[in-house]
């Protein structure tokens, strides 16, 4: 019956009520709701959260999986640095569209030589003036040289690994461009855009990509050309140290580029449409973010961080893999901007090699004498005075005006040319183990959860080797033991083969029942003899216990 018709509860009942009145009320016991989800609409200007806050804070709080960001800023720097931000900050399941336009910059991939891939000298001559002033950038990313400026846009899509396509989201901006009218654009066999007016032709080039890949996440990010200064793209990316260079670095392909020449916004929106429309059987809403420079270094310090590495001397030119640079005997070197008679040559016999890792010369062979005894003085003494020495035009000059064995009159005017050749390393310090504030930079604290999982992860390792080690011992014994077991007359063994712990070790699908020392009847004074047994028609010979047991036997053998 029930307790409302005036029945007291089954006492069991009451004892479980009067528990739970008497218990305090949980602290969090509005998580045990429904949670509700933020009411926006499909065009929002911003992620949940407080009116006032900043967008980027929002982004790990936020239930929805697609976002399409712009950002505000020209800084090269500052993108590049949001881009590693969203890669590395963003859930793992979300998918995140990011466009923005940079100001003049040269920006090589990560693991490039920027002497093999950029006209230094002219490099230097445009950033003496803020007209002209073009930056040098090395990024986080993989593949070849760019050039970019304000006629130039680029984009960025971040996404799961698994979801990871080199072609699906450059598909995806060549129907944006088809939507506007341009209908030859095509990806080619590279994974470019390209302008096909024709089948058999390769095309002209519009958009270079490249791409990063860790743990769960990646990004595919692209450049288009839209009315950039296509004169400053040839210029600035011809080295005139590329013919003497052997590098380990990845080289950039050569290709014939062009404009489109459409609306920047138009094509914003056009590509954003089109993003929208490949994902629309995805749940969720879309969260469309404005990015402010000032405001966002202000919450994010793992952004300004970044900024700094991007900007230090050590990540522009300590991360150039290691090259050899050997510069020819009687031949005229080419002519540099700014310098158009400075064209020298190395004498007959003479040798001039540099070989560089990391940013520094690590070894040298510089001679100019056709004797070989006093060739091998010079390069020796070349050697050790070069060794660890920065690649930079200045160092190089005024290292090598220190060897007294080289011949002055050769040598000068080569060590000149180099001196221009390479050029100054310009760029900040940067020191990812600095404290500022009394707190580790947020790089340093990652790099600890980075080494504090190795080291979890190796000693997880070693434990499970010394089990293992254990195990096989284990297994040893158990081997040994049932070769030597002694047997009972019964053919049972008289010792126990496992253990628990060997069962704990190994598992007890390997022992499915316990075999134990078997345990001989007591026999008691009156108590029946045992049966003898017969073995292949013989009757068996009464063991010594069951002759000892009998009543008026002997003992005697």
């Amino acid at each position: 019956m029930s307790p409302s018709r005036g029945l007291r509860p089954p006492r069991i009942v009451s004892a479980v009520l009067s528990r739970l009145q008497s218990r305090p009320q949980c602290r969090h016991h509005a998580v045990h709701a429904p949670r509700p989800l933020p009411t926006t609409t499909r065009n929002t200007n911003r992620a949940p959260g407080p009116a006032d806050a900043p967008p980027i804070t929002q982004l790990r709080l936020s239930p929805r999986r697609l976002h399409v960001y712009r950002s505000s800023s020209a800084d090269p720097f500052f993108n590049l640095s949001v881009e590693d931000y969203l890669l590395r900050h963003s859930p793992a399941d979300s998918t995140i569209l990011f466009t923005y336009t940079n100001e003049p910059c040269v920006v090589i991939g990560r693991n490039q030589n920027p002497w093999a891939e950029i006209n230094m000298p002219l490099l230097r001559h445009m950033q003496q003036t803020p007209e002209t002033y073009v930056h040098f950038v090395r990024r986080r990313s993989g593949g070849g040289t760019v050039y970019h400026d304000l006629g130039n846009l680029c984009w960025s899509v971040v996404m799961p690994g698994k979801a990871f396509d080199r072609d699906k989201y450059a598909h995806v901006v060549v129907c944006a461009l088809q939507s506007l009218g341009v209908r030859d654009a095509a990806v080619n066999e590279r994974h470019d855009i390209v302008l096909r007016p024709d089948v058999s032709t390769d095309g002209k080039k519009v958009s270079g990509s490249a791409y990063k890949i860790i743990r769960e996440r990646a990004y595919h990010h692209a450049t288009l050309l839209l009315s950039s200064n296509l004169e400053n793209v040839s210029k600035l990316l011809a080295s005139p140290l590329r013919p003497f260079l052997e590098t380990a670095g990845v080289a950039s392909v050569r290709s014939s580029v062009t404009n489109i020449g459409v609306n920047k916004e138009q094509l914003i929106d056009a590509i954003e449409a089109e993003f929208l429309r490949t994902h629309e059987d995805s749940a969720g809403e879309v969260s469309r973010v404005t990015l402010d420079q000032e405001e966002t270094l202000q919450v994010r310090t793992y952004i300004k961080e970044g900024m700094e590495e991007l900007k230090s001397v050590k990540w522009l030119y300590s991360q150039t893999p290691r090259f050899t640079l050997t510069l020819p005997d009687k031949q005229p070197l080419p002519e540099l901007h700014g310098q158009p008679s400075l064209t020298p040559a190395l004498p007959e016999h003479a040798r001039f090699i540099l070989f560089a890792e990391r940013g520094q010369i690590m070894n040298a062979t510089v001679s100019t004498s056709p004797d070989p005894d006093f060739a091998f003085v010079q390069s020796h003494e070349s050697h050790v005075r070069l060794l660890r020495t920065p690649f930079e035009g200045a160092s190089i000059a005024a290292t090598l005006a220190q060897v007294n064995s080289l011949d002055a009159a050769a040598a000068q005017p080569v060590t000149r040319w180099l001196e221009a050749a390479v050029g100054e390393w310009a760029g900040g310090e940067w020191n990812p183990n600095a404290i500022k504030d009394g707190q580790p930079t947020m790089r340093k604290r990652a790099l600890r959860r980075l080494l504090r999982k190795d080291h979890y992860a190796s000693k997880l390792s070693a434990d499970k080797k010394k089990l293992e080690l254990e195990l096989q011992w284990r297994q040893g014994q158990l081997a040994r033991r049932k070769r030597t077991t002694r047997k009972g007359a019964d053919g049972k063994p008289l010792v126990r083969l496992v253990t628990p712990s060997l069962v704990r070790h190994v598992g007890a699908t390997e022992f499915p029942r316990f075999r134990t020392r078997p345990v001989a009847a007591r026999k008691y004074p009156g108590s029946p003899p045992d049966k003898p047994k017969s073995v292949k028609g013989k009757t068996a010979v009464k063991t010594k216990a069951a002759t000892r047991d009998k009543p008026g036997a002997s003992n005697e053998s």
